[in-house]
């Protein structure tokens, strides 16, 4: 299997995942609108909508995951970016790049962490971390879709802001993914990322 058809079977589940993980961000931004109008029944429709495309994007998030380790392509992957890197991953250089660049917002603990993951077990660690947080969170969700009509009102705008907080974290490591394997940990190309690029999370 040449490299290409590699990344369009690992990336194509990529893709459909994070178009359901934005579009749960959408239900979740959209659940807050409706309590500022106190209408706590559309926002709890809100919660379940985004409830479910959570575990939808989880489904495609897992195959590609799982596809990924089937066809070998880690070891591929993680060596393409060391040699873009010139020989080393440079994680902490693309990152701090893309952060002066306004393409991801984090602090240096945040940048520390995602290239810890990158140098214990490349890729397939970090992104195995992304799917994990996804998957705690998708329980969250659940369990309060599950027992919305329950909710005091006065907890609800607490519980708003806890379930956006999360999901802009996960989004951030996420889109910090993004930012590696687009720009191939090449600081040079946050300006302009390279011809050959992948689409991951």
């Amino acid at each position: 299997m040449s490299d290409q058809s590699l990344y369009e079977r690992v990336d194509g589940p990529v893709a459909t995942g994070s178009a359901h993980f934005m579009r749960a961000g959408g239900e979740l931004h959209l659940m807050h609108a409706d309590l500022e109008l106190n209408d706590v029944r559309q926002a709890g429709l809100r919660v379940r909508c985004a409830a479910a495309a959570v575990q939808a994007g989880l489904v495609e998030y897992r195959a590609s995951h799982l596809i990924a380790q089937e066809l070998g392509f880690y070891p591929v992957h993680d060596e393409r970016l060391r040699v873009a890197g010139g020989g080393t991953a440079a994680v902490r250089e693309t990152l701090g790049a893309a952060r002066e660049a306004g393409l991801v917002q984090l602090d240096e603990t945040a940048v520390e962490t995602v290239a810890r993951r990158y140098e214990t077990g490349g890729d397939e660690v970090a992104f195995s971390h992304f799917i994990a947080e996804l998957t705690e969170f998708s329980a969250d969700l659940d369990d309060f879709a599950a027992r919305t009509a329950d909710t005091r009102p006065a907890d609800w705008q607490r519980l708003a802001w806890q379930l956006l907080s999360t999901f802009d974290r996960i989004r951030i490591y996420g889109q910090a993914l993004a930012v590696i394997n687009i720009l191939g940990m090449t600081p040079h190309a946050v300006a302009g990322a390279g011809d050959e690029r992948s689409n991951r999370i």
